[in-house]
């Protein structure tokens, strides 16, 4: 049986850039709604919640938009602590989503983006780690 080597390219191949994209805008995505729940009365929840659950709400968004933007940087770097952050960042995603959707339906739209992105970087794992420090 011949195994086949990896030569790392040191460039991000299109798997990672589409993951580094979706991931930036993701992450954007959640610090703007985390500011505009900031900014607005009682949040921009449809049912009425504690104060506490919309300022946990607002944390959230902030820290997976921060560091979902780390990851990227990680990634595009084409370094493996980039792969698992983005892998981390995905999971953390789904989890808070799952919670938010017992409050709000609207939430399970933040489930498209993570679940895409730890898809492609888990179908190609071995590929993508093979070719990064």
């Amino acid at each position: 049986m011949v195994k086949k080597e990896i030569h790392s390219s040191g460039k991000p191949n299109r798997s990672i850039i589409l993951v580094a994209l979706l991931g930036t805008l993701q992450s954007a995505g959640r610090i703007v709604f985390g500011y505009l729940s900031t900014i607005t009365p009682g949040g921009l929840l449809d049912v009425e919640v504690a104060p506490i659950i919309i300022q946990f709400i607002n944390a959230m968004f902030f820290l997976l938009g921060i560091l979902g933007f780390i990851a990227v940087v990680g990634l595009l770097m084409m370094r493996r602590w980039g792969f698992w952050a983005t892998v981390f960042v995905s999971v953390l995603t789904i989890l808070f989503d799952i919670w938010g959707v017992t409050i709000q339906f609207t939430a399970a739209m933040g489930f498209v983006v993570p679940v895409i992105s730890l898809l492609i970087l888990l179908v190609k794992k071995s590929q993508l780690l093979g070719s990064m420090k």
